[in-house]
């Protein structure tokens, strides 16, 4: 049977390829084709003779996802892609373009076990997690059909990465490596709802990644609302795993939090917010807080709230010294903005 190459860290590469190949210098030159060149085909490998690529197609698979759907916004160039694993199932990843820095944003799973109320992707039950390679992968398959450079990934696609912690870590890896993917790791970041153990497990392993936390209420109660399938974490143990990795890593820490109106966005959710960051001693120039106003999605009874309500709620944190951004929606007229990768 066939290994999928990407599913393959290097010395599992080298150990499955060891009856082929035997010099180094031919390793590297095959995992420069792979994730350098970011070859599609074994083909493509043209410093290697023709024998040689054929024993490598005869024992391995190099691409395993098809896209299936492309969708380009007419506003901002973003691009929605929905690819298609071998067994027929079906997630999704999106392109975002800028002038200084071109980023994807990715899946870690088919379907979402969190199952938060204002998420397209939770209504999504889950199939199963994707692995080291359908991770990577859409990475390779973006930058090949956009013939651009991605120099920035974010782990806020569809799924719960640290319900897929061991693959999103051989993924991290392979991302962090000067022989593949080359991407600085305060240009990588990893979203999550807040699975404490993971969190810790993460920052113990170092990868100095910047962590998002998707926190979006400031009572447990109100939480509830919004992410029903809160896996038995607060609030507070969510702050202060935060603090600990970003003690533990130098790195940085992002606080989410979607603004829904009446629900999450008055002045003294904002001031509460202030507290508990206060109280946790994250309030620094390494803590932002991301403000995403409520993308619509499908089926939802949620209203994104009026502008005046999103700038009063920015400016009280502001002003207690809290580094502030109001996230823009990108890809909102093909459903790629957060919280719309569903079906």
């Amino acid at each position: 049977m066939k290994k999928y190459i990407l599913d393959l860290t290097i010395p599992q590469f080298r150990t499955a390829a060891n009856s082929i190949i035997k010099q180094d210098y031919r390793l590297n030159q095959l995992i420069e084709w792979i994730y350098v060149k970011k070859a599609a085909s074994f083909d493509e490998f043209t410093n290697l003779s023709k024998e040689l690529r054929q024993q490598l197609d005869e024992k391995f698979i190099l691409r395993s996802l098809k896209i299936i759907k492309k969708e380009k916004s007419l506003i901002d160039g973003t691009i929605r892609y929905a690819f298609q694993t071998e067994d027929n199932k079906c997630f999704f990843a999106v392109f975002l373009p800028a002038k200084d820095k071109n980023s994807v944003c990715i899946s870690s799973q088919i379907g979402c076990p969190v199952m938060c109320e204002f998420c397209s992707s939770g209504k999504i039950k889950l199939a199963r997690n994707l692995s080291r390679g359908e991770i990577l992968e859409q990475i390779l398959q973006i930058e090949n059909d956009v013939k651009e450079r991605i120099s920035g990934v974010l782990f806020m696609g569809m799924g719960e990465p640290m319900l897929n912690f061991n693959n999103v870590s051989l993924a991290l890896k392979s991302l962090l490596s000067k022989k593949e993917f080359a991407i600085g790791k305060r240009h990588i970041t990893l979203s999550t709802v807040g699975i404490v153990p993971a969190i810790e497990k993460l920052a113990d392993d170092n990868y100095g990644i910047r962590l998002a936390l998707s926190l979006h209420a400031v009572e447990d109660k109100q939480r509830k609302i919004l992410i029903p399938n809160n896996l038995g974490f607060s609030i507070e143990n969510i702050l202060k795993a935060g603090k600990y990795y970003l003690k533990k890593t130098n790195s940085r820490l992002t606080i989410e939090y979607i603004l829904v109106n009446n629900i999450n966005d008055s002045t003294a959710d904002a001031h509460k917010l202030t507290r508990i960051l206060r109280h946790n001693d994250l309030i620094s120039p390494d803590v932002q807080v991301n403000i995403i106003p409520y993308n619509p999605t499908a089926g939802a009874t949620f209203k994104t709230p009026p502008q005046e309500t999103i700038t009063k709620f920015k400016n009280i944190l502001k002003v207690n010294g809290i580094t502030t951004n109001i996230r823009q929606a990108k890809g909102a007229d093909i459903s790629a903005a957060c919280g719309q990768l569903g079906y």
